[in-house]
């Protein structure tokens, strides 16, 4: 090759990558996204040129086909391509953007893990608070008829009287205690806004990417084209998709199919867009199914079984509707609904893979 065709080097440019041509120690030439990388002139002697790159030089000293990160921080990374017997083609890949894109889905997921954990809480104290209500009020009542029996068959047993005037308090201050968590737990309403569910779909895959690359989970989606408005909170609303996307990935490494698969489908049809996530795994038990919603109903070793029971209760604070299905070829099914606004338009639907 005795000479480096421009156009070549400025199609080549089209891919957003910074080129540059070397015939030994001497640049020949490069592209507009090598310039504004690393301003040089053609002619130029290669150390010289690489010097405004920390690490730059080194990477022009390292094997052919070599990746070499250089910069600062290490947001370039450099490889080099022989072109013919004399020149070598340069590579510089500016890594900035996927490095900020990185730390974005880092901040994403911490933030996701917080909201989760404060949601979690929160609607664990509402659970707590329905679950001993009850119990506690049964207890306050049975205590008062105990009282008012003694006092017509004893009446000159005082001691006992007040011990159990005593107790029928106690019993009243635990209720008065759980009615305050009940108050704090239900002041977390949804703030609703208008949200697309396609593009919270995205985002929660996006959340997830890691996981289902790493069990090697074949998605299969089937999203409409247009959006599909809603109102609703869309923290609240992605950890429930969150939460049965991990179900579903559970479930999947409990007893691993061939091609584990995970279908996510919307629909809006009628008043209501509906949301389904479905897997091929083992599916569950006609028992499991009984108790799928229950509070502290788990079939995982380490679950507290309150996973199903929040998202139901979070997809019920938005009017909607939190259910279950079995597939005919096996797995499980999760369907979630909420309303559309009125005179909302039915998208086309796609279909990838």
């Amino acid at each position: 090759m005795n000479r480096i065709d421009a156009d070549l080097l400025h199609a080549l440019g089209e891919l957003d990558e910074a080129l540059a041509v070397l015939d030994g120690d001497t640049l020949v030439a490069l592209n507009a996204p090598m310039q504004a990388l690393v301003p040089g002139e053609p002619g130029q002697a290669s150390a010289d040129w690489a010097a405004s790159v920390l690490g730059l030089a080194t990477a022009l000293e390292a094997p052919l086909g070599a990746r070499q990160r250089c910069g600062v921080s290490g947001e370039y990374l450099a490889q080099r391509v022989a072109l013919d017997a004399r020149h070598v083609l340069l590579r510089l890949t500016d890594e900035r953007a996927r490095l900020h894109h990185l730390q974005r889905q880092l901040d994403d997921r911490e933030g996701l893990l917080f909201t989760s954990r404060s949601l979690t809480v929160s609607e664990m104290g509402s659970v707590l608070a329905h679950e001993l209500n009850q119990p506690i009020g049964a207890t306050a009542n049975l205590l008062r008829g105990l009282k008012l029996r003694l006092s017509r068959r004893h009446p000159d047993s005082t001691d006992e009287l007040a011990a159990l005037d005593k107790a029928v308090q106690q019993v009243t201050y635990a209720s008065q205690i759980i009615g305050r968590v009940r108050e704090y737990t239900q002041s977390r309403q949804p703030k609703t806004e208008p949200l697309d569910l396609v593009e919270l779909v995205h985002q929660s895959l996006g959340l997830l990417d890691w996981d289902l690359q790493r069990e090697a989970v074949q998605l299969h989606l089937r999203l409409p084209l247009a959006p599909v408005m809603v109102q609703g909170d869309a923290v609240m609303l992605q950890q429930v998709l969150i939460n049965l996307l991990r179900n579903a990935l559970d479930a999947l490494r409990l007893d691993r199919p061939a091609e584990p698969v995970i279908e996510i489908e919307l629909q809006a049809d009628g008043p209501r867009a509906e949301l389904r996530v479905a897997d091929n795994g083992p599916g569950i038990t006609p028992q499991t199914e009984a108790r799928l919603f229950l509070p502290f109903s788990s079939t995982k070793p380490n679950g507290m079984g309150l996973g199903l029971s929040i998202c139901r209760s979070l997809i019920e604070m938005h009017q909607g509707r939190l259910w279950f299905s079995r597939r005919d070829m096996g797995g499980c099914c999760f369907h979630f609904a909420l309303p559309l606004p009125v005179a909302a338009p039915q998208p086309t639907l796609e279909k990838t893979t």
